[in-house]
């Protein structure tokens, strides 16, 4: 049977997002470090320095973020822009391969790093997966965790009324999909959000439950 030529990628595949890229519809792409998630680290609620996995990861901020504080940084994504762009930052900084690390992979298909990681940062990945794959992804990140890990998420609170990535997100939708698999030690909505972001975040650090 042949290939159909007029079939077009979805979210599930790398095509999509790098077509994004290059187009440069990237409304996630901050092009700066996340306010609140600087925030964070910087408070008295902050965690130690550990192994942490970014999916997702974009362009890298986030990531350069972390590795500076002492974090060894997994950044994970299949979109080559995005992966080129956070490995140039890896090097222009010297980390690369000895506290940042560069992963070609989907996030659904980790399981060769099943319970490696201390953390997990979530910063506008969870609206890009389908609704109908985010408990999948839930248990997915708990997998990846130590039994001890934590989930450090920034989600974006999206309304959208057709379909097509970044998906629509609201409290609740995020309370449904983790609360039977990870506890909430902290919920607040940041005050430090990018202007058009505003009132539209939601910082949240889970625990794995036991």
């Amino acid at each position: 049977m042949s290939a159909d030529l007029n079939k077009r990628p979805t979210v599930d595949e790398s095509d999509y997002w790098e077509t994004l890229y290059r187009v440069k519809r990237t409304p996630w792409e901050l092009g700066q470090i996340s306010p609140p998630l600087k925030t964070f680290l910087d408070s008295p609620y902050k965690v130690p320095p550990g192994r942490i996995a970014v999916p997702g990861c974009g362009t890298g901020h986030d990531c350069m973020l972390f590795a500076s504080r002492g974090f060894e940084v997994t950044a994970i994504d299949f979109a080559p822009s995005a992966l080129q762009a956070t490995t140039e930052k890896f090097i222009q900084a010297g980390i690369l391969n000895s506290k940042g690390f560069v992963l070609d992979k989907d996030v659904f298909d980790m399981h060769d790093y099943d319970n490696h990681f201390d953390y997990v940062l979530d910063h506008t990945f969870f609206c890009s997966i389908h609704p109908s794959r985010r408990r999948q992804y839930a248990y997915v990140v708990r997998d990846l965790l130590k039994p001890t890990g934590k989930l450090i998420s920034l989600f974006w609170l999206v309304e959208r009324r057709g379909g097509g990535a970044p998906f629509s997100t609201t409290n609740d939708d995020i309370f449904a999909v983790f609360k039977d698999i990870f506890s909430f030690d902290i919920v607040f909505e940041p005050p430090d959000s990018v202007e058009s972001r505003k009132g539209k975040e939601i910082f949240c650090l889970m625990s794995v439950k036991k």
